[in-house]
Parts: C-alpha cells; structure tokens; sequence
C-alpha cells in the first residue's frame, strides 16, 4: 500500500492522534520504568500525558465523526418511511454540525482567554492554549468530518432510492 501526501493531510488528524498516542506510550512506560526499577519518577511526566490524552481525545472524535464511528441510537428514526427517514438524518447531522459550530465558536474564545492569562503548567511551563487548542483543532476536523458524512449519507440514500425506482 503506497501512502501519498494526499492521503496524510486528509487523515493529518489521525496521523497527530496516532502520533500522540506513540508519546503518550513512550511516556508512560518510560514512567513506570523510572519509578519501580530507578526509584526516580520522572515528575513531568503527568503534564505530557494529560497533553496528549487531550490532544487523542479531541482529534480521534474528529476522526469518528468523518468515518461515522460514533455511537448513535436509531431506533425511531428506523421506524420512518425511508422518503422521510432521508431528510430527517440530514436534518439530524446539520443539527449536530450548527452544535459543534457554535462549541467551536466557543473553544476559540476560551483558547483567546488561555492566551491573554499566559498560564502555563507547573513543571514543564508549557502554555495553557496548547492544551486549549486541541479542542478547536478537533472540534474542526469534527464539524467537517460530520458535514462530510451527513452530505454524503444524504447523497447515497437519494441514490439508493433512484435505483429502486
């Protein structure tokens, strides 16, 4: 399988979580190493692991959204007429899209806040708005990765129904 550039920026968001996840590993075992073998913990290492379950978090929601992954309870929406069913799921991920618009809206302004108070971590100093900011990121890759799959859902479902017919 031969990976192109296009393929790594559609999936930058999976790369970052993946990438994070690798750290978040590395670190943590690194960790327990240094505590139970050397009897030194490394006293830094809570702030890189919080960072990264932050930034696994948010950029994996995004990559669920953009593949559909999401748990979701469809029992009554099953029960409409598939001509009705249609337009209620996109009326469903445009809901959920305008929700994570305004969040984001939201994030971008506590992460404006985060920048202003220049707080930082404790030990390792790191600025409050790196952790902030992988909730915008994700919540970015969220509401175009539910754009994404409810536009497309929309357009298979019409499909589907014209070659029934």
């Amino acid at each position: 399988m031969k990976l192109c550039r296009k393929d790594i920026l559609v999936n930058l968001d999976l790369c970052c979580a993946g990438l994070a996840l690798c750290v978040l590993v590395i670190v943590s075992f690194s960790t327990v190493v240094s505590r139970y073998i050397f009897d030194s913990p490394f006293m830094w290492s809570e702030e890189i692991q919080i960072l990264c379950f932050m930034w696994i978090s948010f950029l994996g929601a995004g990559v669920a959204f953009r593949y559909g992954s999401h748990v979701s309870i469809e029992v009554i929406v099953d029960l409409l007429p598939k001509a009705v069913r249609r337009y209620v799921e996109l009326l469903i991920g445009l809901f959920v899209t305008v929700l994570l618009i305004y969040i984001w809206w939201l994030s971008i302004i506590y992460v404006a806040q985060s920048v202003e108070l220049e707080k930082v971590t404790t030990i390792l100093e790191i600025p409050d708005w790196v952790l902030c900011s992988s909730l915008t990121l994700g919540l970015t890759s969220m509401v175009l990765g539910n754009l994404a799959l409810t536009i497309s859902n929309f357009k298979t479902s019409a499909q589907t129904e014209e070659k029934k017919e």
